[in-house]
């Protein structure tokens, strides 16, 4: 399955890097979206709010705290999710802003 992953991050990638240039802010995707960036930042972001999303409306709904398995497949997934924003922030804290992306959105983070 994790074959598959990469196979389909891979193709995702390859699609996005051929399109990288065509808009209006002509920087690398590394650049627009790497550890350090804006656009990092706002990929943590979302992550953490959707683990909190499936805090407040998942995990206490009453369908699945009926069913034992669909509540253990929330925590599990919440689990995963809040792993991957762990290691986002982690990377994206202690990186320095890309040369060509610094100030230039007023964050520093």
């Amino acid at each position: 399955m994790a074959d598959t992953y990469e196979q389909d991050r891979l193709a995702a990638l390859a699609e996005r890097r051929a399109a990288e240039f065509e808009g209006p802010d002509h920087r690398s995707l590394e650049a627009r979206f790497g550890p350090g960036s804006f656009g990092c930042h706002d990929a943590m972001h979302v992550t953490h709010l959707v683990v909190d999303l499936m805090e407040r409306e998942l995990l206490g709904h009453s369908a699945v705290l009926l069913n034992p398995f669909w509540y253990g497949r929330v925590r599990e997934a919440q689990a995963l999710l809040y792993s991957a924003y762990n290691s986002v922030a982690q990377e994206h804290l202690e990186a320095s802003l890309p040369a060509d992306d610094s100030g230039k959105d007023g964050s520093t983070h």
